[in-house]
């Protein structure tokens, strides 16, 4: 049965694990998600584990019968004074392992981050991803995602 949890301190080894899966599948699509020594580390002490502490983050873990199935780290952005009254959320993280894909874990994870994100008032999501990963762009042109900026890279 799957369930979606708001992530404790418990769940840290299970999201870092899943992070590492997360960059090994990016690093199909571009060698900078290659993970160097201490990546997972890193990240657990200068992301994951302030996130988990911070008020305007949410980090979830969806659990496929007690296994680490996907996870999800979303956030509301600051407020800028700008023109237009917009509070953004970002959704920085959303992965679901590959035997769970195409199972609804992705969605009901979005589901939780969007009911989270309303209750904090947003009114603007967005979200980044791997232009040559066609299983993302497809999920989330699915729940009404379109281009909004380009990022683009030029070695030297």
């Amino acid at each position: 049965m799957l369930r979606i949890v708001k992530a404790e301190e418990k769940h840290l080894l299970d999201i870092r694990n899943l992070w590492t899966e997360f960059l090994k599948y990016s690093e199909e699509f571009h060698p900078m998600f290659a993970i160097g020594e201490g990546a997972a580390e890193h990240m657990e002490k200068h992301f994951l584990r302030p996130a988990l502490q911070d008020k305007n983050h949410l980090v979830l873990l969806a659990l496929d019968d007690c296994k680490a199935a996907g996870y999800a780290v979303a956030k509301v952005n600051e407020k800028l004074p700008r023109k237009h009254d917009f509070i953004t959320g970002i959704i920085d993280h959303l992965f679901v392992t590959q035997d769970c894909r195409r199972r609804g874990v992705g969605g009901q994870m979005y589901a939780e981050i969007i009911k989270w994100f309303k209750a904090a008032s947003v009114n603007r999501v967005e979200v980044q991803l791997i232009g040559k990963n066609k299983v993302a762009c497809a999920f989330w042109k699915k729940q009404g995602y379109g281009d909004f900026e380009y990022i683009w890279e030029h070695e030297i």
